[in-house]
């Protein structure tokens, strides 16, 4: 049962049972009436019974205060009636309102629910009781409060369909990606073209600039995460016609060099460098109109990594910001996801061959954790992005961002 320190009365008393397969079930328990009787004791009725408020004393007498709905009592007021007296109710009688004979049993279906229970993560209310055995099953399933095993096995195909996020463990360390990128500013500084290996780069640069420009009209400051060589600050500055102070972040020094450079060729002055992955970043708050970020999240983790990024974007932006964002994707299904990485080796191959196309899968599979679009436009809504839009998407790219009120 439940600890004493976290007890709530008020709350039902949650039971959970298991199968020990993955499916979970819930009975419910009446709560607790409030009333206290003479001496402090606790009415045992469930909230909302009729008659008598009453317990049990050790002594097996029956205590009782009037309740209001119950004239009978009205005229007698409080008192104890022990054992043998005609006016005695006995436990058997008064089970009916018995607060932990009241109960309903329903079975757990929604997935993040039941992946809380699996981890064994109980809420105080609740308390795991035993594996729940067949027949509970089978009469649950009669009663109309279990699944069909039809349901069960869609909701087991659905869990099949779904793309399975990779081990992390062996992709490359912040030091070793940094260094491949180090090497490699030619083929990320043509702002024409983009970068070669995105399908689509040139439009989804146009797309998130010229949807930054109609969100957030009056553009002081922006922050260009992950930005390479500068293209986006540079398409930006093209599209918004004006200058505004420009702060570049990036691990690799050359890039930032040839994109601090780039950017004050483009007339924008005021330049702050940023040599710093952006978790570590110590970004000012509310600070940007515009953050950008291409190409760059796919290197972030797991869910806690994926989150604390989001919200600390939307921390230093300015209400009336807008963040803006051109990445690798997966697909939410498994067979989805090997079409469209199909479609994409098509397109590496059609660039530089089978070598290249072999180049490209080999450093994804090495350095990136990309997740799906849908993944990430939920997670814009949940950190706080009161209007979140998807420009464009195709194949394994994706070209999408975030109003903050």
């Amino acid at each position: 049962m439940m600890d004493d320190d976290t007890y709530d009365a008020s709350q039902p008393e949650v039971t959970l049972y298991s199968d020990g397969k993955g499916r979970w079930l819930k009975r419910v328990w009446g709560v607790q009436c409030q009333e206290e009787i003479l001496c402090n004791d606790r009415c045992q009725g469930v909230v909302g019974h009729q008659g008598d408020h009453w317990c049990f004393r050790p002594d097996g007498s029956y205590h009782f205060s009037p309740h209001d709905c119950d004239p009978r009592r009205k005229q007698i007021g409080c008192g104890t009636i022990p054992p043998g007296n005609s006016e005695y109710r006995t436990p058997l009688e008064m089970s009916r309102n018995h607060f932990l004979n009241f109960h309903e049993d329903t079975e757990i279906t929604d997935a993040e629910e039941i992946a809380r229970l699996e981890r064994g993560d109980f809420k105080p209310e609740e308390s795991f009781d035993r594996p729940c055995t067949e027949e509970e099953m089978e009469q649950l399933r009669q009663l109309g409060r279990l699944e069909s095993d039809e349901l069960t096995l869609r909701r087991e195909r659905s869990a099949e369909l779904r793309y399975k996020v990779k081990d992390f463990s062996a992709k490359s360390s912040t030091d070793v990606i940094t260094a491949r990128f180090d090497g490699d500013v030619e083929r990320f500084s043509n702002l024409e073209t983009g970068q070669s290996a995105t399908i689509d780069a040139p439009l989804s640069m146009q797309l998130i600039t010229e949807a930054a420009v109609r969100l957030t009209p009056n553009i002081e400051r922006v922050l260009d995460i992950g930005c390479g060589a500068g293209n986006n600050t540079l398409k930006l500055r093209q599209v918004y016609g004006k200058l505004f102070a420009s702060d570049l972040l990036d691990l690799s020094a050359t890039m930032l060099a040839r994109a601090k450079q780039r950017v004050n060729e483009a007339g924008i002055e005021a330049v702050t460098t940023w040599r710093s992955d952006l978790r570590d970043a110590e970004l000012p708050k509310e600070s940007y109109d515009v953050v950008l970020a291409a190409a760059v999240l796919h290197h972030l983790r797991d869910d806690e990594d994926w989150r604390a990024a989001f919200e600390k974007i939307i921390s230093v932006l300015r209400p009336g910001g807008s963040f803006w964002i051109t990445d690798l994707v997966v697909q939410e299904t498994a067979p989805v996801h090997e079409l469209m990485w199909s479609r994409y080796g098509d397109y590496l191959e059609g660039l530089g061959g089978v070598e290249y196309r072999q180049k490209v899968f080999e450093y994804i599979d090495r350095e990136d954790s990309p997740r799906p679009v849908t993944y990430q436009i939920d997670l814009l809504r949940r950190v706080g992005f009161a209007h979140v839009e998807l420009l464009h998407k195709n194949s394994c790219f994706a070209a999408f961002g975030g109003w903050k009120e």
